[in-house]
């Protein structure tokens, strides 16, 4: 979380080594023209499908993901498991960084009592 922080407090033009300040690697990516941070345990490579601008002055960006990569010391039976990648998301509201929790109901199960 610190290093990813700091990714988006500095700029490349600025920092010119601010991957190897962090402590990271990376590998230029096969698929999509950008780089893989190696010590990340999850990259996603996405292709821009569609950017446009808000009326906010913000955009949109719609992606596709064309590859995932995930270390095996996130994998259960082959697969991702969130437990084991605790992943950390962005809360725009609060400007905080959370963990996701635990489960708290099955996918196109839980709403089965109201059919």
């Amino acid at each position: 979380m610190v290093e990813s922080d700091y990714f988006g407090i500095v700029s490349g033009n600025d920092v010119k080594d601010k991957v190897a300040k962090a402590g990271f690697t990376v590998t230029k990516s096969q698929n999509v023209n950008a780089p893989i941070i190696n010590e990340y345990p999850l990259t996603m490579e996405c292709r821009v499908v569609e950017m446009r601008d808000d009326e906010d002055g913000g955009a949109w960006v719609v992606g596709e993901i064309v590859n995932a990569i995930a270390d095996p010391s996130i994998l259960t039976d082959g697969k991702i498991d969130i437990k084991k990648l605790n992943p950390v998301a962005w809360d725009g509201s609060s400007f905080n960084y959370m963990t996701l929790g635990d489960s708290v109901g099955k996918a196109w199960n839980s709403g089965m009592v109201l059919k």
